[in-house]
């Protein structure tokens, strides 16, 4: 009867041991995360701590500079030297105060119920920068705002992100019991021996688990760094992320040195209580484990496994394996070490000892196996991220302090703010040979004063000498031009259409006005002058509206070529309408739309699915009507049309009396009365004429 039942005693020590294993290191992670992320006071510290790691100052001072710029741009030329100077601060203690006070109430955030992203915010930064600069250069000082605040927001988006917070949370709930699970583990590892038939196996068994934990906290140092660091792109935030990881986890390694000197005085003890060669002989077959080819083909391929993965480790991380590896070496010496001293003080002991063979495996290879999935995991995580394409937005946002000029813009949706607009955009009278131009500057010097909303339409043309020669599809279409432009006007054309004689070169897309042959600009000219206003200008938000004969395709074609894809907003047309912040964090900062075809291309949005407008046909200033146009009364964006027509030539001197800004405000007051939405786009002719972009500030509640 007892031989039957010692190997089931056995299999349930075994049993015992795996849960108390277990327990020991979930209870262990938990307690580290309680000393380092769940306590606002620790977590707070840490990120104090961090802002003496290069990469993290560097960040940070980076985004005051930002937001120096960005409330006086005048000071875009010594950006770097303000850099400089900020990087000084980070490392100060008055900033350390601010950021520890700033980093609990992003703790507090951060554990709240359905909390979506935290906003890492320190004002009084302009204060401390002006400190820092007057004994420099006073005047720079001067010009720097005191109410300058730095600030970092990290949104939580994503599988991962959402199931890390939820992990986080979880554990907050359990912290109090880390130190329980602790006692609890070790009792169960004490359990396990008791109820063992073969106390000297569970306890060899004990210390190669517990080594196995150690290894794994050892192992999330490096690996997860890897990981962390290969979820960024940009290489400043990747480094600081970097070093922010570093802070965050270097207390690990003491725990991890702790569990495996514990781990190891185990091994060392119980294999002490053998002859003095029995440690030589576990030693050697655990090395023959490793390096000799195995007969069963399971353990074979784990071989094979392991090896690959300390070959891709020591490959990825060279100067951490090298560190691994002489901590190993130390370890083993303090097996030696502590084998040779019990063999000193108790060599009764070892004498009488019974000379029954330890076991290296399963307990070896389960551990080897637990190290080794670990290691693959956090390496395949750190290798697939930093191969994968490039997300549409990233996990921690750059600072936002201006958004279209204003940071009280920011957390308004695009549909509840008021943009100035240019009407018939691409028909400057700084285009030469453009007849009957409706502006008085080209889309660049637009895009300087101000105007963020650009009407242009874009036409086939082909070029015949120095002019372009229009591609018409039907009659209709020749018709639809003579009614919109006008008798005289499309008569001029034809005239000039006629006399284009010569070769022709391949068609393309123009922006014109009907006719080409009045005046011409390659739509290709437009969408790179956008592009680099977009590149320059980070916190601008820009609408296209084409009234677009050509096929959605060739638009889309011309807009990919230009660079301008990954800048597109291709959210839905009805909303809810993002704020400017959401538009510029995912640096989707230009809304395209088309007035007549835009086939299922997800960026290209329709434009009277977005739109409500206006009438646009008005002669006299007293015509202006605030009536229902084009455009659903849901549609979410109020366009109001104001100009004079003046068919065949437009008239600066009426832009001079409709563009004024108390004009142009209490026009768009009266359509937020009778329509009961305020204009979200205002489009003018002559759009350098007059005050159109104070009357949108004016709306906006920026301006007086």
């Amino acid at each position: 009867m007892t031989s039957t039942l010692h190997p089931h005693r056995q299999r349930f020590a075994a049993g015992v041991l795996v849960l108390a294993l277990l327990t020991t290191g979930l209870s262990a992670v938990v307690a580290y995360l309680a000393r380092t992320v769940l306590d606002a006071d620790a977590f707070s510290a840490r990120v104090v701590a961090s802002l003496d790691e290069p990469g993290v100052s560097r960040y940070v001072a980076l985004q005051i500079a930002d937001g120096v710029v960005a409330a006086n741009r005048d000071l875009t030329g010594i950006k770097p030297v303000i850099a400089t100077f900020a990087q000084a601060v980070v490392t100060s203690p008055a900033f350390e105060a601010l950021a520890r006070r700033a980093a609990r109430e992003a703790h507090r955030a951060v554990f709240s119920e359905n909390a979506e992203h935290v906003l890492l915010s320190m004002p009084d930064v302009g204060v401390l920068l002006r400190g820092t600069l007057e004994t420099v250069s006073p005047e720079i000082a001067a010009r720097v705002p005191t109410d300058v605040r730095a600030a970092i927001e990290t949104r939580f988006t994503g599988t991962i992100a959402t199931r890390v917070i939820a992990l986080l949370r979880l554990a907050d709930h359990v912290r109090q019991g880390a130190r329980v699970g602790l006692v609890a583990g070790l009792l169960l590892i004490c359990g396990s021996i008791m109820l063992a038939t073969e106390r000297r196996q569970v306890l060899l068994n004990a210390g190669i688990g517990l080594l196995a934990v150690a290894a794994v906290l050892w192992l999330v140092i490096p690996l997860g760094r890897a990981a962390a660091t290969g979820a960024v792109a940009d290489p400043v935030l990747r480094a600081a992320v970097g070093d922010l990881w570093r802070t965050f986890t270097v207390g690990l390694r003491p725990w991890a040195i702790g569990l495996a000197a514990t781990a190891l005085t185990v091994i060392a003890g119980t294999t002490a209580l053998l002859e003095r060669v029995a440690l030589r002989a576990v030693l050697g077959r655990g090395i023959a484990e490793v390096t000799a080819r195995q007969a069963a083909r399971g353990r074979e391929a784990a071989r094979v496994a392991f090896l690959l993965v300390l070959g891709a480790f020591a490959i990825g991380a060279p100067l951490t394996t090298l560190a691994t590896a002489v901590v190993v070496a130390g370890a083993l010496v303090l097996v030696v070490a502590v084998h040779e001293l019990i063999a000193l003080v108790a060599p009764r002991a070892i004498a009488a000892a019974p000379a029954t063979p330890l076991r290296l495996n399963p307990a070896l290879g389960i551990a080897l196996a637990c190290v080794t999935v670990t290691a693959a995991g956090l390496g395949g995580v750190a290798v697939a991220l930093r191969t994968r394409a490039p997300v549409a937005e990233s996990a921690v946002a750059s600072a936002v302090f201006e958004c279209n000029g204003a940071a009280v813009l920011c957390d308004r949706r695009l549909n509840e703010i008021t943009l100035a607009g240019a009407h018939n955009a691409m028909g400057s009278s700084d285009n030469p040979g453009w007849m009957f131009p409706n502006q008085d500057a080209g889309l660049p010097r637009l895009l300087e004063l101000g105007v963020r909303a650009f009407m242009l339409d874009v036409h086939y043309g082909h070029p015949v000498g120095d002019a372009v020669k229009s591609d018409f599809a039907s009659e209709d279409e020749r018709r639809k031009y003579e009614a919109a432009l006008g008798p005289e006007a499309f008569a001029a054309a034809m005239r000039v259409r006629d006399r284009l004689v010569g070769a022709s070169g391949a068609t393309g897309l123009y922006m014109c006005h009907g006719f080409c042959e009045l005046g011409a600009v390659l739509f290709d000219s437009a969408l790179a002058q956008v592009r680099e206003f977009l590149v320059s200008h980070p916190h601008e938000v820009v609408l296209l509206v084409l009234e677009d004969y050509v096929t959605p395709q060739d638009i889309a074609a011309a807009v990919g070529s230009a660079g301008l894809t990954p800048y597109t907003y291709a959210g839905p047309p009805h909303g809810p309408l993002p704020t400017l912040r959401e538009m510029i964090e995912r640096d989707q900062r230009l809304v395209i739309m088309g007035e007549n075809q835009t086939g299922d291309i997800p960026w290209y949005l329709p434009a009277y699915a977005v739109m409500q407008e206006t009438p646009y046909t008005f002669h006299a200033p007293e015509d202006f009507s605030c009536s229902r146009n084009r455009g659903d009364r849901e549609s979410p964006i109020f366009l109001m049309n104001h100009w004079i027509e003046s068919t065949p030539a437009p008239r600066p001197s009426s832009a001079e009396i409709v563009n004024a800004a108390d004009f142009v405000v209490a026009r768009a007051r009266e359509c937020r009365r009778t329509r009961g939405k305020l204009p979200n786009v205002i489009a003018v002719d002559f759009a350098a004429t007059g005050d159109v972009v104070r009357a949108a500030a004016v709306l906006n509640g920026v301006a007086q």
